[in-house]
């Protein structure tokens, strides 16, 4: 229900006809307030300030009691001191007028009919010496002289007749005369009548000024007086709603208690303050809130209140026109920043609108938000109306102006976060919300993220992943298995092709990528450690992404320093955000052991790196799981199917065929040099045959040599170019034996290579190599490479060794990922007393592989 069937808004305020500032000096211009009478009494309501000004004046001039004949009314710009001055005017010189409104409010005041009334207000009408303007209103024509006359001259001047002066802005008339002496002189003239005043009734002094800590205010307290300090500010409020409603004085607070009480509901579940307490002050209130009128009437004027023609009735009465039709009661938050005439109001408060539009334009961005207009209205009143500590509102203040019956506290907290987060003028400090002229960079780039959906945020931290973490920038990040084959045939194959995967295929996707894929055996796809990571679907990573993107367009757009600063500080943090939680996600080689027809025939093992950039495991790859002797001992299982081979048609082999090792550092060449110089295989080339030696060859020249049998060293090599004979030829073809040859034994050697997955200690690390081992009674291990890999975040620092964590202690993140090999021959209990001896990390994954050498003799 409207508050507006409950009291009637006056026809002058709905038409925007109020003229919320009294000027005394308007008395002489017809058809202003200030010259109609009966108007102005229809307006006045009897305050307590004003019944005490009324007696007082009663008193003075129908008793011989004693009465002050100083009346000094003190207050703020607004506070109501015209308007009082006002009222002693047509109390003295409309008194037929008067007296009608005194009837009606039960008040008495004897008046005299013969007084030389003296109006000034010396903003309009600055005066030089008080005296000869007074001569000159009473109608005694004599020199000017800028010495004040004595007490006597003035009872002559004024030959029994009564005089009353009404002296407006006295504090500017006093200040704006220049030279000292005679402003000197006038306010100790001031002091004379004032004396004068309280021995006799013929001369009374109604004076406005702001304060009495300065002159003349500072002189004239030492007076006796009738002071009025404006300080009742239940009476201000029902001056103001008696100003705007018709109908005021009949009013009962009582019929609004239904709606007060539905708010109060409201706000006791989401706020806390004396509920009783406010709700008797709104009763007195009503339809205003009572933190309304507080800003209107309290707060602003002691920063200086509403300038010009503009004062806070008059933006009440503009509340009263956007909310008469709707509203049960007008807040705060009804002073919508987006009105022009609100806007037009609040200028006297904020001079070139400056802090109104950044608060207009945060309501623009943020306007979809459920309560986004009332929440930048009374943010905005309230920082206006404050000074210091009380600049802006706090939760409760907002709740009491926001909220009503009906509402959703959740879209409520949904709309302050949001303006928290995107609004970039919106500061929170304590617990005060306030707009701001320094721009939020923060909400800014929020705000700005916005706009970006989530395909270019991968975009985004694709460039990341690969620039900043994995240092390849032509690698491929996998999107869908056919695009991604598309973009690896497209890359140098003379070189090592890399896949990243921003989350863990299927092994569908796997098998599609490498199906029918040129060289697939040098393509590298790494994927995410962690099986639950997604790189396109994080939700952290992607919002850091949009501000990364945001926060570098903001920078390119603005030519201020400071602000460009404070956004490349942003994008920094953003983007190191993103490298850590993808570092932390860490990447395993997907390491084909089979590949078959179907994704069903395919077998793949995850190896975990620890390392997160290009070199580092191409080296990790070259050093721990494809070094030279893994090629040497796959070569020498399947020695008859690289006899015959050019070495570089056996490296193709190994770079096509998935489930052989991966050459990453030219390791089949190295292995086949170590294997020729074992006697296990010959190379053949026209510049020398080899076995039981290192080739002499260049890379080129080895890559184009013939893998044969093993031959002895001393079979003739064949010649570099012709020869002519020298000398007698030996014969060709087999020679007999010389003497009797002992038998010939021939060792047989095999190598089997065994792998213990992760495990949780190394306890159980070492139950499962025994077990393995176990199916070798008879081999050696050769060699053995333990890997110990941690990861904990977060965690207390202070539990793990301090070769680990150094001198650190407390909580954070710890990655560690300790790899050792060891080459030799032993047995199954050394090996078990190895892992014993492993460093000792909880919760850490514990894994080995071994190369295990078996070894018959077989007869010849």
């Amino acid at each position: 229900m409207s508050y507006a069937s409950l009291l009637t808004p006056r026809k002058e305020v709905l038409a925007d006809e109020i003229d919320g500032i009294i000027d005394i000096q308007n008395v002489n211009r017809r058809g202003r307030l200030e010259n109609k009478p009966d108007e102005f009494f229809d307006l006045t309501f009897p305050t307590a300030d004003v019944k005490r000004v009324v007696a007082e004046i009663n008193t003075r001039f129908s008793t011989a009691r004693p009465s002050a004949g100083l009346f000094l009314f003190e207050g703020l710009k607004g506070s109501g001191k015209s308007h009082l001055l006002l009222l002693v005017y047509h109390l003295l010189s409309s008194q037929r007028q008067a007296q009608a409104w005194l009837t009606r409010h039960g008040l008495q005041c004897s008046l005299p009919n013969d007084a030389v009334v003296v109006l000034n207000k010396f903003t309009d009408l600055p005066i030089f010496t008080l005296w000869d303007f007074i001569f000159e209103k009473v109608g005694i024509h004599r020199r000017q002289s800028f010495t004040q006359p004595g007490l006597a001259e003035m009872e002559s001047a004024l030959a029994g007749r009564k005089l009353i002066l009404i002296l407006d802005e006295l504090e500017q008339g006093i200040r704006s005369i220049s030279n000292d002496a005679v402003r000197a002189q006038n306010i100790a003239f001031l002091q004379m009548l004032s004396e004068w005043g309280n021995r006799s009734n013929q001369v009374t002094v109604f004076a406005s000024i702001y304060s009495t800590q300065q002159e003349p205010g500072d002189t004239l307290k030492r007076v006796p007086r009738c002071e009025v300090q404006f300080k009742q500010a239940e009476d201000r409020a029902k001056v103001i709603l008696h100003r705007l409603f018709d109908g005021f004085l009949s009013f009962r607070p009582e019929t609004a208690e239904p709606t007060i009480d539905s708010y109060l509901n409201v706000w006791r579940r989401h706020s806390t303050f004396n509920a009783d307490d406010y709700r008797a002050t709104m009763l007195t209130t009503f339809p205003f809130l009572p933190d309304l009128m507080d800003l209107l009437l309290l707060r602003l004027p002691a920063r200086g209140g509403f300038q010009q023609t503009r004062s806070a009735l008059g933006l009440l009465g503009n509340l009263i026109r956007l909310t008469h039709g709707s509203a049960d009661i007008i807040t705060p938050g009804h002073a919508s920043v987006l009105d022009n005439e609100m806007a037009t109001r609040l200028s006297d408060l904020d001079p070139g609108m400056r802090l109104v539009g950044c608060a207009a334009n945060n309501l623009r961005d943020l306007k979809k938000s459920p309560f986004a207009p009332e929440l930048a209205a009374t943010v905005m009143l309230y920082t206006l109306a404050g000074a210091g500590d009380t600049v802006g509102a706090t939760r409760e203040e907002i709740v009491r102006s926001v909220l009503r019956p009906g509402s959703d506290i959740n879209e409520f907290e949904g709309t302050l976060l949001a303006f928290k987060k995107y609004a970039s003028h919106f500061w929170i400090e304590g617990n005060r919300h306030f707009f701001d002229l320094r721009e939020n960079p923060d909400a800014a780039v929020e705000l700005a993220s916005l706009k970006y959906d989530d395909p270019v945020a991968s975009a985004v931290l694709h460039e990341i992943w690969l620039t900043d973490v994995f240092k390849e920038s032509k690698a491929v990040v996998f999107t869908d298995a056919s695009a991604s084959k598309q973009a690896l045939e497209a890359l140098d194959k003379n070189e090592l092709r890399w896949c990243i995967a921003p989350r863990r295929l299927r092994p569908e996707e796997r098998h599609e990528l490498y199906f029918g894929l040129s060289l697939r055996n040098q393509v590298i796809l790494l994927e995410p450690r962690d099986e639950q990571f997604s790189l396109d679907k994080h939700p952290d990573l992607l919002k850091w992404a949009k501000r990364l993107r945001a926060s570098n367009d903001l920078v390119r757009n603005t030519a201020d320093n400071a602000r460009r600063e404070a956004y490349e500080h942003i994008g920094r943090e953003d983007k190191k955000h993103i490298v850590d939680v993808i570092r932390r996600a860490g990447l395993v080689f997907t390491h084909f052991e089979h590949f078959g027809a179907t994704p069903g025939d395919m077998h793949v093992e995850f190896e975990p790196l620890g390392v997160a950039t290009r070199e580092e495991i191409r080296i990790k790859l070259g050093t721990e799981y494809f070094n030279e002797y893994l090629f040497a001992d796959h070569m020498r299982d399947r020695l008859t199917d690289i006899e015959g081979k050019t070495v570089s048609a056996i490296e193709q082999d190994y770079r096509s065929t998935l489930g052989f090792p991966v050459p990453t550092h030219q390791q089949v060449q190295k292995a086949l040099a170590a294997l020729c110089k074992a006697s296990k295989i010959g190379i053949r080339h026209q510049r020398g045959n080899y076995c039981g030696k290192t080739p002499d060859l260049s890379h080129n020249e080895l890559a184009e040599a013939t893998v044969s049998r093993p031959f002895a060293p001393t079979e003739p090599q064949p010649p570099v170019g012709p020869q002519p004979p020298v000398g007698p030829q030996p014969p060709v073809g087999p020679q007999p034996p010389v003497g009797p040859q002992p038998p010939v034994v021939s060792p047989t050697v095999r190598t089997e290579s065994v792998s213990v997955p992760p495990q949780r200690s190394a306890g159980a690390l070492r139950q499962e190599v025994a077990v393995k081992l176990q199916a070798f009674p008879e081999g050696k291990v050769a060699r053995v490479r333990f890997q110990v890999y941690l990861e904990q975040s977060p965690g207390d620092l202070s539990t793990f060794p301090a070769g680990i964590r150094g001198s650190l202690s407390g909580p954070g993140d710890l990655t560690a990922d300790i790899t050792i090999t060891k080459s030799g021959e032993f047995t199954k209990a050394e090996i078990e007393q190895m892992i014993e001896k492993l460093p000792t990390l909880p919760n850490a994954d514990y894994s080995a592989t071994l190369t295990v050498v078996i070894k018959q003799e077989a007869g010849a």
